[in-house]
């Protein structure tokens, strides 16, 4: 198991964003909590939202006086291929759960027991199934531990629920997006916490006009021609295919139209490769059809910029835990369209910062009268962007963590 390095981070800087009532809570809960030992665990510490995440709440926690380390996972491809069968049949998804992908996922939990330090934590967070049977195997002693799960369990493979339930004795609390995803496992107590962004980071920061251009020149975008984007992982909960669907509809009222497609590959997702591949072969010899990746070094600063640029950001998910995408581009004032699943109705009110939708042709006509409407994307725009920095914003994340720590112990 290894320590996770990360950067220096200060509240201070983030303070501009909070209303003086939420800064005032916040330094009320650090007071409460300061000198208090925490860890994190989690399976990568790049790519995806949970590490994103990660890599701005721990250096805040630690700003905000907590004694804190963020450990991953090390394992075999062949654990990450059965952890992502489970991360989909957790969802929902028909898988049969064989006996020999059992016991390794068991021996690479023990291996990763083996490996922790022996300190004295007061809280514990394990992130996702990854790492869900390390308590397991590992006596944490006192310590609070919390499993955090970022995706929707409410309506999981009963084999996959049954197999993780085994495991679930070891932990104090859960903390799920929203209480109705906790499903069966029988947590003795739930909290939700909802995901958030950084404002200060590369990703989301204001980008000058020449980092704009920049960018768009790397993606092969022309900014003042229709754009719509789709930034997620290569899943086929986000629904990439239905994506293309929608664009070549589009295409057809607006022959100079683009769509961009960008996916961060991570370590414990080797399903998103095959994704990746299937979105080509789909999507054909189209020029004005861009799919990168972070291994085409496009990074958060064209991430960025297509959010920024794009005239509507689609998230046409079919299952969701929350996607951070959404609030990512309402940060930029861009409109989104969204599939009416998990965590996006927390971000979208629809007809007031984008529009939920249930089907191809629903994203279609939701994205084409944002495409015909200037005014009406203004006003979406705007909108999208002051309910992210007073509900989605990382301040908040790290006030909901400090309250649940404060009621633990």
């Amino acid at each position: 198991m290894k320590t996770v390095q990360f950067t220096e981070k200060r509240v201070d800087n983030y303070l501009k964003f909070m209303d003086r009532e939420k800064r005032d809570e916040l330094f009320e809960l650090i007071d409460k909590v300061k000198g208090i030992r925490v860890l994190h665990v989690n399976a990568t510490a790049f790519g995806g939202g949970v590490a994103e995440i990660l890599h701005t709440l721990v250096p805040l926690m630690k700003d905000a006086g907590i004694d804190i380390e963020w450990k991953v996972m090390e394992a075999e491809k062949e654990f990450y291929e059965f952890t992502k069968r489970m991360h989909n049949a957790l969802q929902g998804k028909e898988d049969v759960i064989e006996k020999h992908v059992k016991d390794l996922y068991i021996e690479t939990t023990k291996k990763n027991a083996e490996e922790l330090d022996a300190r004295n934590y007061d809280v514990v967070i394990i992130h996702d199934p990854q790492p869900f049977a390390l308590p397991e195997f590992y006596d944490f002693g006192k310590a609070k531990v919390i499993w955090r799960c970022h995706i929707d369990t409410s309506t999981p493979n009963k084999q996959y629920l049954n197999f993780l339930k085994r495991f679930t004795s070891g932990y104090s609390c859960a903390v799920f997006t929203l209480e109705s995803y906790a499903g069966e496992f029988g947590f003795p107590e739930i909290r939700e916490i909802a995901p958030s962004i950084d404002p200060l980071s590369d990703k989301n920061r204001e980008l000058t006009d020449e980092e704009l251009r920049k960018a768009c020149t790397k993606l092969k975008i022309n900014a003042e021609k229709p754009l719509i984007t789709q930034v997620s992982r290569f899943d086929p909960w986000k629904d990439p295919l239905g994506v293309v669907d929608v664009y070549r509809e589009l295409k057809k009222s607006y022959n100079e139209l683009q769509l961009l497609m960008v996916g961060s590959m991570a370590s414990d997702d080797p399903e998103g490769w095959q994704i990746y591949e299937d979105i080509l072969r789909y999507a054909g010899r189209d020029y004005d059809v861009g799919v990168y990746t972070n291994f085409h070094d496009v990074g958060n600063i064209e991430v960025n910029a297509a959010q920024k640029v794009s005239d509507v950001v689609l998230q046409k998910s079919l299952r969701e835990g929350f996607a951070l995408t959404v609030s990512e581009a309402l940060w930029k004032g861009t409109p989104v369209v969204g599939g009416n699943v998990g965590g996006i109705p927390l971000q979208i009110k629809d007809n007031h910062n984008g529009y939920l939708v249930s089907s191809t042709e629903e994203a279609v006509e939701a994205t084409r009268k944002i495409l015909s409407d200037e005014n009406l994307k203004r006003k979406l725009g705007e909108n999208g962007k002051e309910i992210v920095r007073k509900e989605f914003l990382i301040t908040r994340h790290l006030t909901d963590y400090l309250k649940l720590f404060r009621d633990l112990i």
